[in-house]
């Protein structure tokens, strides 16, 4: 059904002009995002008043202070729970990265409904590698770095901030790096309409191990300064949606899905459509290897075109990779929580 939609969606969207395609996936993700919280809001209204049953069984009812959960294994869960979410939200939106694909190449459009469904493994599989590791790395920096921010002087507070962002550049193109022959991969199934050990096969008879990290560069700075802008601003976001709209705050995990949700929409498809024109330079490069200079000119025809189908992919999948991280941290913390717990109980009347 969400496919069908998909369709219905390109077939009227088709033809316009890319200047009205940024600013339809910009209306349409801001009526999302409204609309997803109203609904919560009417649901915890109703909640209130008796019509709901309360949701008060998801947060954590223990007393006493809980129980640290070591930088190890909190790395740990960060990676599982990234890379499952990211796993999940790209093989959910993959329609739209065909879209956007072949909006990039200047293919037709779809012929078969098959087609939206060409190179979805290694269009998951690629996201949930990529988020996974850029989430790790880039705690392990800023941890890091916050260490080194307490030996200096406040005078180097804005020094410390675009350090801060260089280092969530570092770790968003380390993840982009280790993604891109996945990528490549997926882009020329996309391209070319082949399965996946054609599509490997032709790659590797092109120009060998190098044509799976072609454009890899562009591939690197576009999606080191898209996940930088994520990173760095998805907490500040998180705490004005908070502020705004306060149900918003509780630590229920359904609470934090949806806020992980809106902020990680709203972030990820600003940082989308900006960085539209290197994702287009990188897309031709992969799909019909062609020189980084003729991509460039190509690309420069019309910077903006596919950016509206990029943007509400990238919006829904931000929005489902935060929104899904926040859901299995909270799960994994409390499974270790509960299992401390236990572990105590049964450790106790041997102490005795």
């Amino acid at each position: 059904q969400a496919s069908a939609v998909v369709y219905i969606l390109a077939r009227a969207i088709r033809g316009m002009p890319a200047a009205l395609e940024v600013f339809l996936v910009l209306l349409v993700g801001l009526v999302c995002v409204l609309a997803l919280i109203l609904l919560r809001g009417a649901g915890r209204s109703a909640r209130r008043r008796g019509l709901l049953p309360s949701s008060k069984g998801d947060t954590d009812t223990t007393t006493g202070a809980e129980e640290e959960i070591p930088e190890s294994v909190r790395r740990s869960f960060l990676f599982w729970g990234g890379g499952l979410s990211g796993i999940i939200s790209a093989a959910l939106t993959h329609q739209l990265d065909v879209l956007k694909i072949r909006r990039h190449v200047g293919t037709g459009f779809p012929t078969t409904f098959g087609e939206f469904f060409v190179g979805l493994p290694m269009g998951s599989f690629s996201q949930g590698e990529r988020f996974a590791v850029t989430l790790v790395l880039d705690m392990t920096l800023q941890k890091e770095l916050d260490a080194v921010k307490k030996r200096v002087t406040r005078t180097s507070v804005r020094a410390g901030l675009v350090v801060s962002f260089l280092l969530s550049m570092v770790a968003a193109g380390t993840g982009e790096f280790l993604a891109n022959p996945p990528v490549v991969v997926k882009n020329y199934q996309i391209r070319h309409g082949v399965s996946f050990t054609t599509a490997c096969s032709e790659l590797w008879q092109q120009d060998g191990p190098k044509r799976f990290f072609s454009g890899v560069a562009m591939g690197v700075l576009r999606k080191s300064l898209a996940n930088a802008i994520v990173l760095q601003s998805i907490g500040p976001t998180k705490k004005a949606l908070s502020t705004f709209i306060p149900y918003l705050a509780s630590d229920s995990a359904r609470d934090k899905a949806m806020l992980g949700f809106a902020a990680g929409s709203f972030t990820g498809s600003l940082a989308e459509v900006l960085t539209n024109y290197p994702d287009q330079v990188k897309t031709l490069m992969q799909t019909n290897a062609i020189p980084f200079t003729e991509a460039l000119l190509i690309a420069s025809q019309n910077p903006f075109r596919g950016a509206a189908w990029a943007g509400l992919r990238k919006g829904i999948i931000r929005g489902l990779n935060w929104g899904g991280l926040a859901f299995f941290m909270f799960l994994f913390e409390r499974a270790y929580r509960a299992r401390v717990r236990l572990a105590g109980k049964v450790q106790k009347p041997h102490g005795g």
